[in-house]
């Protein structure tokens, strides 16, 4: 009898060891980002993001000079008036953005530096309540 312990003790050791060697293998490569999907979704470097209710959904610059950026309305109502500043220059972007919506803002006459982070505002009314809102987030240029 004491045999078939000492078997089956070694057997659940060694299971015990295999797993805390996967886990710790699993954790190495998240630590890396390799279970980031956007890692791999994003092979020329775009990012853009940092709002709350408006999303970014995408952008593109042109020769260093011009960008446009598509933003989505994730507020959960109508927003109104709204306005977008990047370095400096401000613009009307849409009157009326329906919830879940979306609008674009063209920026021209700007000048950016390859992979350059640059800020963007956002201002826009609720049409619920008709309070002006700030939202800042980033786009990352690249040419």
């Amino acid at each position: 009898m004491r045999r078939k312990s000492q078997a089956a003790l070694e057997y659940l050791v060694t299971y015990g060891w295999a797993l805390i060697a996967i886990i710790i293998i699993m954790a190495v490569l998240w630590y890396l980002g390799l279970f980031n999907p956007t890692q791999f979704s994003n092979p020329a470097g775009k990012e853009c993001g940092g709002f709350s209710t408006i999303q970014c959904i995408d952008y593109t610059t042109t020769g260093g000079n011009a960008i446009s950026i598509v933003f989505g309305n994730a507020a959960g109502a109508n927003i109104q008036s709204v306005n977008a500043t990047l370095k400096g220059i401000t613009v009307s972007c849409a009157s009326i953005v329906q919830s879940d919506g979306r609008f674009t803002c063209s920026f021209n006459a700007t000048s950016y530096s390859d992979k350059e982070t640059i800020p963007v505002e956002i201002v826009y009314a609720s049409s619920l309540s008709s309070l002006v809102h700030n939202e800042t987030g980033f786009v990352k240029a690249f040419t």
